[in-house]
């Protein structure tokens, strides 16, 4: 499901048998193509969209891709440091 801002519904996909990965049904149903060829809007997307921002010219934003070793650093410890 597409909305804007107020909420309102923009785009709302068929109900498809069986599990598929949701940037798998956006692909299916040509949302990047229609996307690159309507007005540009930039839309906010989850992590599981990553990759879709290429196909649509940058319009379909996603958070940074981070891959952490075992034994990762605690992120608010370091960034609470560098502060005082």
């Amino acid at each position: 499901m597409l909305t804007d801002g107020a909420g309102r519904t923009l785009f709302c996909s068929p109900v498809c048998p069986g599990s598929c990965a949701d940037i798998t049904q956006a692909r299916q149903l040509s949302l990047p193509r229609l996307l690159t060829s309507g007005p540009f809007m930039e839309i906010l997307a989850d992590a599981g969209y990553q990759g879709m921002g290429a196909q649509t010219s940058g319009r379909v934003v996603t958070p940074l891709h981070r891959k952490f070793k075992k034994n990762s650093p605690d992120v608010s410890v370091s960034s609470t440091a560098s502060r005082t």
